[in-house]
């Protein structure tokens, strides 16, 4: 049996100095069938309030656009890093990498290729992005049918762009082929924050590079199962689960009262 101390044990041990990020949409959000109405249930909501007062670094980190995490994450102390951490809010206004400015263009281009491509085809969805352009297809009538044709048409539209395809749960993204993720943006954190302790929660491909990042700086991934949903490289990944967001939250809940937040 392993003598680690569990996330939460070692996180409380010293919150000052310890850090915790977390993924937005299937981790603090429930996954919904629209993802323009995703939202913290507003128990996570107060409980994040709580732990930014106390740990010395709380972070949300997501796919989404930025000032999407700002209207959805309405809590003072909380650092917001929006598309893979491409784009930050630093001093109340939006930073984008500036390697990314060249390729917004070429997603306006793919945006409008995916509507022309993809517009007969029910329940699928483009989502344009600040940064980057997204088709779901979670209200498809036949998900099988309607991600063959998302892969396909994705495929196409990143060849002729130069876009770099991003698979998740029943959506593809293109997004900048710049040097920036996930696990890019944790290990900035880390040289900026240097936090002794630091755990990241994710639930999607997405993740996949911060969970590394995290493990190889000695901290903890944290993994919210989503059953089928999940794929198995990011469960592979897991220092502790969680059974869906509630679950998660009720985690987070004991950590602040650990920590006597």
């Amino acid at each position: 049996m392993s003598s680690r101390p569990t996330a939460l044990q070692a996180l409380a041990a010293n919150p000052a100095d310890s850090g915790l990020v977390l993924d937005f949409d299937g981790v603090l959000a429930p996954i919904v069938e629209d993802p323009t109405t995703s939202a913290m249930p507003d128990r996570v909501t107060a409980v994040l309030a709580r732990l930014a007062k106390s740990l010395g670094l709380v972070a949300v980190m997501s796919g989404r656009p930025v000032d999407f995490l700002a209207d959805r994450v309405r809590v003072t102390g909380i650092k917001l890093l929006g598309s893979y951490g491409i784009e930050q809010i630093r001093d109340g206004l939006r930073q984008l990498d500036p390697d990314a400015k060249e390729w917004l263009g070429k997603v306006r281009q793919a945006s409008q290729a995916l509507d022309e491509r993809l517009s007969a085809w029910p329940g699928i969805r483009v989502e344009k992005k600040s940064v980057s352009v997204a088709v779901h297809w979670r209200q498809a009538p036949d998900h099988e049918a309607a991600a063959n044709e998302v892969r396909r048409v994705a495929a196409q539209i990143a060849a002729e762009t130069g876009l770099r395809l991003e698979p998740g749960k029943l959506v593809e993204e293109l997004s900048p082929p710049i040097d920036v993720d996930k696990g890019s943006a944790i290990v900035a954190l880390l040289a900026a924050e240097k936090p002794t302790t630091i755990a990241y929660a994710g639930d999607d491909l997405g993740d996949i590079p911060a969970l590394r990042a995290v493990r190889e700086a000695g901290g903890y991934a944290l993994v919210v199962d989503h059953g089928p949903e999940t794929d198995p490289r990011v469960l592979e990944l897991a220092d502790q689960t969680y059974s869906g967001t509630d679950n998660f939250a009720a985690w987070l809940a004991e950590l602040a009262d650990a920590i006597g937040a």
